[in-house]
């Protein structure tokens, strides 16, 4: 019995120190990430490209997730994902160095699409290493707290980059990221192992093809279709609309990011003490989202943007918490990285139409024009979130799959370590 116990409690603190380090990594991938990304359009309208230029290139990256998620998914369930973070950091490190000294459309081009897929090869396999090592109880802490380590991560890359930008050139700073990314290489070889499995193409088709899985896809394809639009006119909009300087896009974004990262963490509480049902969350943060978007496009000072922003961000916290739960909940825990592969799909999809449909719609109708359009999308998506069904309700198990307990299957991964 004390053995048991003392099993229990050892694999309770190895699952914890893992889950902590995929938050530090979160954290880290992200600041990296948007330490750059809010400020390469207006970088791009620098070099002197135009409004379809700048969309292309701030929607390439998309495409290129678009086409290789599934897969990076299902490698996840196939290859080790520490393996996987670890390989992604290393190329992410020599494309960001690449970028830095390119200023030719078409080289641009080809390296931000090798930077879309080593960047979702990174934020799948953590993703699925995530989802594979969680155990079920407490399930809104647990996402919540990887959501508040991810979008605190975007606040402090904003804040750094507009910071760096006040003294570097933006060059520099992509140099800069670059040799950050190689210093955190050591971390992906210490993420926790995973169970390597191999399932037949039909096991994630017939998972994939239920009906709650594809209403889920849908409200996340309409739901993501606003990060297109912000990837393309939002900092441009900030600054030629409303004068923000870059240091005030950087405390802008990263300060409105943090009161999105601090209602993961509530959100994730009042789910787990049942204050808050799942649908509920959804449907109040779909509408906070879309009506603080479609205001923020009509504002006319910064006050007014400060106020709108922060609204529209309170609604993205409870999707980013519908969105682990939902995952988590529709599919097996051997093929999550397949299925989790799938949803992050369908998301690319969206911000991909989203950032080509706002590049065009800004350079006919202006940036205010693109944000209204982005926000009644969101508005639509809340018809088809009250089609879905909130009840956990994943995929039996494959011919041959053992059903593990949550003990046994963290034990199981504790192992292969």
């Amino acid at each position: 019995m004390q053995l048991a116990t003392g099993a229990q409690t050892g694999t309770a603190t190895a699952e914890k120190g893992g889950l902590r380090l995929m938050g530090y990594l979160f954290f880290l991938v992200r600041l990296i990430i948007f330490t750059t990304l809010f400020f390469f359009p207006v970088y791009l309208k620098d070099l002197g490209f135009a409004g379809w230029q700048i969309g292309l290139l701030m929607g390439i990256d998309s495409l290129m997730t678009l086409l290789t998620t599934m897969p990076m998914g299902v490698s996840n369930d196939m290859f080790p994902s520490r393996k996987l973070v670890a390989s992604s950091f290393v190329a992410l490190g020599a494309t960001y160095v690449a970028l830095s000294f390119s200023t030719s459309f078409a080289v641009l081009l080809l390296l931000i699409m090798c930077y879309g897929t080593w960047y979702n090869l990174g934020q799948i396999s953590i993703r699925s290493l995530f989802f594979k090592t969680a155990r079920s109880q407490g399930k809104g802490r647990r996402f919540s707290s990887m959501a508040f380590a991810e979008h605190m991560g975007i606040a402090a890359g904003a804040l750094f980059g507009g910071w760096l930008l006040g003294w570097l050139s933006f060059p520099a700073v992509l140099r800069v990221c670059g040799f950050l990314f190689l210093l955190i290489v050591p971390l992906g070889l210490l993420l926790p192992g995973t169970l390597a499995q191999i399932f037949e193409p039909a096991i994630y088709k017939k998972e994939i093809l239920r009906r709650d899985v594809v209403m889920f896809a849908l409200v996340t394809f309409l739901y993501t279709y606003h990060w297109g639009a912000e990837k393309t006119v939002y900092v441009l909009f900030l600054k030629e609309s409303l004068g923000f300087s870059q240091a005030g896009i950087g405390v802008f974004i990263g300060v409105t990011v943090v009161a999105l990262a601090l209602a993961c963490l509530i959100y994730g509480i009042l789910l787990d003490r049942g204050t808050a049902s799942l649908r509920r969350l959804i449907i109040a943060g779909l509408g906070l989202s879309a009506g603080g978007h479609i205001l923020l496009a009509f504002s006319q000072t910064q006050a007014q943007a400060w106020v709108f922003r922060t609204i529209h961000e309170l609604g993205d916290a409870a999707f980013m918490v519908f969105s682990y739960v939902m995952t988590s909940n529709l599919f097996s825990r051997a093929r999550v990285g397949g299925g989790s592969g799938f949803i992050a799909q369908v998301a690319v999809l969206g911000t991909f139409a989203g950032a080509l449909a706002s590049g065009a719609i800004m350079q006919w109708l202006g940036p205010r024009a693109a944000m209204i359009v982005a926000g009644v999308l969101s508005l639509l998506d809340l018809f088809f979130v009250n089609m879905l069904d909130f009840t956990p309700a994943k995929a039996p198990p494959a011919d041959g799959e053992s059903a593990l307990s949550e003990g046994g299957q963290t034990a199981e991964i504790q192992r292969h370590a």
